[in-house]
């Protein structure tokens, strides 16, 4: 019993301790809580606030009173043994309140045994069950609690310091005195930093007790900033600041932090003295920032300023080396160096911080003096020399600054190269020199090549150079200039051949749309564009043939300056070029233009008509094309005998300049040994030359001349020739003059006896030729008599109505054709046509076609001046040929007919021009009269018409007997069209503007006739020697000086009005300026 008693109390001291222990922990907190509200209201009142007072008596009280609660609810929650023994009740799963029963029973003394009984039994319960004591509190209670102590408690220790005397102050319940600091001690203080440096300001000592604050301005206005740990950090200071700290207490001086921008440079100055040959003056330079850009050998002052004040400048360079610049001034440095080679640097200041400018790079440019130019303007390529050996050069060179020293470089064959000084002293800095060079003094032969170039310094003291372009100038021989002319021949040969079946197949097109456009009665677009189309193939096709006379005269004027053509091809040469021209006539224009017209207008019976004359016209084209085909065809013989007999003298030439040599005893042997060889490789050129003649010979036409060139072949092959020159080879290479000498004098015999037998198999080619020409015009004057007494009965039997002839028309119109057809047959027949006779015969045939067209309209007025057009068109084509007969050189014309003819236009252009002149006179006279015209006014225009007339008279006078003038034909036609048109004009007493337009076309084409016909003589003249290019003078330049004396001494001009002739004389005068 007693056993579980001790137990049951044990128990009941183990719950009230746990009551005791909860409400303790529970005071202990809420004294932390109050302690803490205390804090939080103390750190944001004032030390001595009132406040504080009273909020700790509150707490005081309120702790004491929570705590005392405490205690009291704890005592009353006190177990006793009955309130034990229910509770180990309630701890297991038995029901029958065994302790409870066993206490109460024992209170109330019941019987000893039962009780023995429920003590054991209690016993026993105790001994086999395990009681656990409740816990002071839940893991929720805990937690909570924990959570509420630990986080005030952090709070105090993060500011244990306030939480000191805070808690002081709380025991004390009164503030006590507390001794500040009443200075603040700030570093740095008053300093100068760099800009973009960090600031660190520190209060130094600083009275922990205190807040302290940090203000700064760098403007009117003071900011406030936080300070950490007392101090703050400007990580990159921008602008000078003045700041303080102040507390509660104290407040520290205003300091000043001093920014200083990075030391840099500006107002950069350079000044350039350029060298002595540059020929510049000095020159300032205020905007290149340093970077320094002259010419080489240039020296250049550098001057700077600083931002601020530097201690040192440098100029760092890239090749490793640096400058050091001159100090000036407290901001100002300077330098000066000479530019000799394009680099970079930088600029490197060092201010009293130690502190480096930032490295900003620099250029030092040296400007390329450039190096000098020169070239060979004239003739600026490969070029042929002429006989003369005088190569005409036009150098030019140019530099920046100056030049010096221009040479000319040459080079013969493989020796070595060789150099003359054209100007030593040049003043300009673009010169320009005309220079012929004289190749005549080196001995050149056929076949040397001449490498010439032109070489030039400047004035630097670099003396930098240069050269042109190198260009040969060859001296060619006989072969190579026909061979060149051969070349072209074929190429314009196949140019014109190509032209002619274009020509013919666009004829049968042509010819298929005329047939086709008859049978309808509106045109289509379609066939409009298929005409335009035909119509511009015919514009390019005249084109090509006018490109390729063109460049057929290019060639002459080459083939004249070489002496390798003989006079007489270089004439039938000129003439057939002259028939080039002449494919494309004015005619063929004509049409074109009035079927480009019709086109546009898109008149059926216009364009029917239009495209009938182009029919004609086209047809006349091609037959031209065909004819100047055969004539180049059938020279080729001649040339090629020409070229045999050209090589010959060349060689016999060559020969005999070699025999001359070999008798001075300073040449030197081996040198004529290889002009030996040389001459001896010309005569298988020369055999060639033979071959190729012989073959080209017409064995049924040309029988004698064959076997003459068979003969002359197998002479050349026997080898005599050859063996002579070999000899005369070896002997001057064993330096044996006296023999070689003989040798020579048997070779050029031989050679001598070639040329006379090539000579005359040419003599008796030409002799040939003429007499077949001749024979053929015979036939043809007879055949052209028989058609003219035809026409004459013809044109008698014409009685208004034209159909019963038209059938003989026709008949003879074919005959003609045929007629003319077999004397064209004969190409060497239109070397010696004039032009005249083509004049002639164009105008018949249009008077044939017209005639068929008009018949064709029913438009039978006109008939009779058509058939009278045909009888004088063939009673004059019979006239030409008779006067070609009588003078085989009217073909070609004559030196003294194109002087003649000169004269003539030229006193006509003065003629002209007076007139023309009067007639602007006239008419200004008749605008101040209010268009009336007086009687004197009237007389002096008739005047003007009989001059008018009279010119028109001498120009057909002129057309019909001069040959030359007969060569501008078409040009004189017009001129006299237009002539004829102005007297008609002025007979009507008619001035208008258009009459005065007239005057001045007729006064243009009279210069241009006289232009045309001096470039001709100036192509056809020949000179044994060339001169000097630069002393040329064109033939015909126009002396205005006489020309004015000799208007003064006509009589026309005398009988002007005194007002006239002083316009006139004004007129002349200007010209003459």
């Amino acid at each position: 019993m007693n056993e579980f008693f001790r137990r049951l109390h044990n128990f009941k001291r183990g719950l009230n301790l746990r009551i005791l222990a909860r409400a303790f922990l529970v005071a202990l907190l809420c004294l932390v809580v109050a302690l803490h509200a205390y804090y939080l209201v103390w750190l944001n009142s004032p030390a001595q606030s009132p406040l504080l007072v009273w909020l700790n008596y509150f707490l005081r009280v309120l702790s004491g009173g929570l705590v005392l609660f405490l205690i009291y609810r704890a005592f009353r929650a006190f177990f006793d043994n009955r309130l034990t023994a229910r509770w180990l009740d309630h701890q297991d799963q038995h029901e029958d309140d065994l302790y409870q029963n066993l206490f109460e029973l024992n209170q109330q003394q019941e019987d000893e045994n039962v009780l023995e009984l429920l003590a054991v039994q209690a016993q026993k319960r105790l001994e086999g069950s395990k009681y656990r004591l409740p816990k002071l509190f839940g893991p929720n209670q805990w937690f909570i609690m924990l959570f509420i102590l630990v986080g005030i408690v952090s709070v105090w220790a993060l500011s244990w310091d306030d939480f000191r005397y805070a808690l002081k102050q709380f025991k004390a319940v009164k503030a006590e005195a507390v001794q500040y600091k009443d200075t603040i001690e700030v570093s740095p203080g008053n300093v100068t930093l760099g800009k973009g440096q960090q600031l660190i300001i520190k209060v130094l000592n600083p009275d922990t007790r205190l807040k302290h604050r940090l203000f700064y301005r760098w403007d009117k206005e003071w900011r406030e900033l936080v300070l950490t740990d007392y101090s703050y950090n400007f990580p990159a200071l921008e602008n000078t600041i003045e700041y303080y700290i102040e507390n509660d207490v104290a407040k520290s001086p205003v300091y000043k932090a001093i920014c200083l921008d990075e030391p840099f440079a500006r107002n950069w100055e350079l000044l350039y003295k350029y060298p002595s040959h540059t020929g510049l003056g000095e020159r300032r330079d205020s905007l290149s920032y340093g970077n320094i850009e002259a010419y080489k050998h240039t020296e250049v002052i550098l001057s700077l300023d600083t931002n601020i004040p530097v201690e040192t400048a440098v100029m760092r360079f890239s090749d490793g080396a640096s400058q050091a610049m001159q100090k000036a001034g407290e901001n100002r440095f300077s330098t000066r160096l000479v530019v000799s080679s394009s680099k970079t640097w930088w600029l490197e200041l060092t201010d009293h911080l130690g502190r480096k400018s930032k490295p900003e790079e620099k250029t030092i440019t040296v400007i390329p003096d450039n190096v000098p130019e020169v070239r060979i303007l004239f003739p600026g390529e490969d070029t042929l020399l002429d006989q003369s050996q005088l190569l005409p050069l036009i150098i030019t060179a140019s530099d920046d600054f100056g030049l010096r020293d221009l040479s000319l470089h040459y080079q013969i064959n493989d020796k070595p190269a060789q150099s003359k000084i054209l100007s030593s002293l040049i003043t300009s800095k673009l010169f320009t020199l005309d220079h012929v060079f004289d190749l005549k003094p080196f001995g050149l032969l056929p076949g040397d090549t001449v490498t010439y170039w032109a070489q030039v310094h400047d004035n630097s003291p670099d003396r930098q150079s240069a050269q042109s372009a190198k260009y040969k100038a060859r001296f060619p021989t006989v072969a190579e200039i026909y061979q060149e002319m051969e070349r072209q021949e074929k190429l314009k040969a196949g140019e014109l051949e190509s032209a002619l079946k274009q020509s013919r197949d666009l004829q049968k097109d042509f010819e298929q749309k005329r047939r086709e456009l008859l049978k309808k009665d509106d045109i289509k677009w379609e066939d409009k564009k298929q005409l335009e189309l035909m119509l511009d193939t015919q514009q390019q096709l005249s084109q090509q043939v006018e490109d390729v006379a063109q460049d057929y005269q290019k060639l002459i004027d080459r083939l004249q300056k070489n002496d390798a053509i003989s006079m007489e091809t270089m004439e039938k040469m000129q003439r057939i070029q002259e028939l080039m021209q002449e494919i494309s006539t004015e005619e063929l224009h004509d049409a074109m233009s009035k079927f480009e017209q019709a086109l546009m207008n898109l008149n059926p019976e216009d364009l029917r008509k239009a495209m009938e004359n182009m029919k004609f016209s086209m047809e006349d084209f091609s037959k031209k094309i065909d004819q100047t085909l055969q004539l180049l065809e059938s020279i080729k013989k001649e040339q090629a005998l020409d070229k045999a007999l050209q090589i010959s003298q060349e060689m016999e030439k060559a020969q005999s300049a070699l025999k001359d040599k070999t008798g001075n005893t300073k040449e030197d042997p081996q040198s004529l040994a290889r002009e030996q060889e040389n001459i001896a490789k010309k005569l298988d050129e020369l055999q060639k030359a033979v071959e190729d003649a012989e073959k080209l010979m017409d064995p049924s036409k040309d029988k004698q001349m064959k076997q003459d060139l068979n003969q002359l072949k197998q002479d050349m092959k026997s080898g005599e020739l050859q063996k002579q020159m070999q000899q005369s080879q070896q002997q001057l290479q064993q330096n044996q003059r006296s023999p070689s000498s003989q040798s020579q004098s048997k070779a050029l015999e031989k050679m001598r006896q070639y040329s006379k037998r090539l000579g005359e198999m040419k003599s008796s080619m030409g002799g040939g030729s003429m007499q077949e020409v001749s024979s053929a015009m015979q036939k043809a004057i007879r055949e052209l008599l028989i058609f003219s007494k035809q026409h004459e009965s013809l044109r008698d039997r014409f009685g208004g109505d034209p159909y019963p002839i038209v059938n003989d028309l026709i008949a003879q119109y074919e005959g003609l054709q045929v007629s003319l057809n077999r004397l064209f047959s004969v190409p060497q027949v239109t070397m010696f046509l004039p032009p005249k006779f083509y004049m002639d015969l164009s105008d018949t045939n249009k008077g044939y076609r017209d005639i068929f067209i008009n018949v064709s309209e029913m438009q039978y007025t006109q008939v009779p001046n058509l058939l009278e057009n045909i009888q004088k068109g063939l009673n004059l084509m019979v006239y030409d040929l008779m006067q070609t007969l009588n003078n085989p050189s009217s073909g070609s014309g004559s030196g003294s007919g194109m002087q003649s003819l000169m004269q003539m236009l030229s006193q006509m252009s003065e003629e002209q021009m007076a007139m023309s002149i009067l007639s602007e006179q006239l008419m200004m006279q008749l605008q101040q009269q209010g268009g009336k015209m007086d009687a004197a006014m009237q007389r002096q225009l008739q005047k003007l018409a009989a001059d008018q007339e009279r010119l028109t008279e001498n120009l057909k006078r002129a057309l019909q007997n001069n040959p030359e003038a007969q060569k501008q034909g078409n040009s004189i036609k017009q001129i006299i069209e237009e002539a004829e048109a102005v007297a008609r004009q002025l007979r009507n007493n008619q001035l208008s503007h258009d009459l005065l337009q007239r005057q001045e076309n007729i006064l243009s084409r009279l210069l241009d006739a006289q232009r045309s016909i001096n470039k001709r003589d100036q192509s056809e003249r020949r000179q044994a020697e060339s001169g000097d290019p630069s002393l040329r003078q064109t033939a015909a330049d126009t002396n205005y000086e006489a020309l004015r004396r000799k208007a003064m001494l006509e009589d026309s001009y005398r009988s002007f009005p005194p007002a006239y002739q002083q316009v006139i004389l004004k007129y002349l005068k200007l010209l003459n300026e």
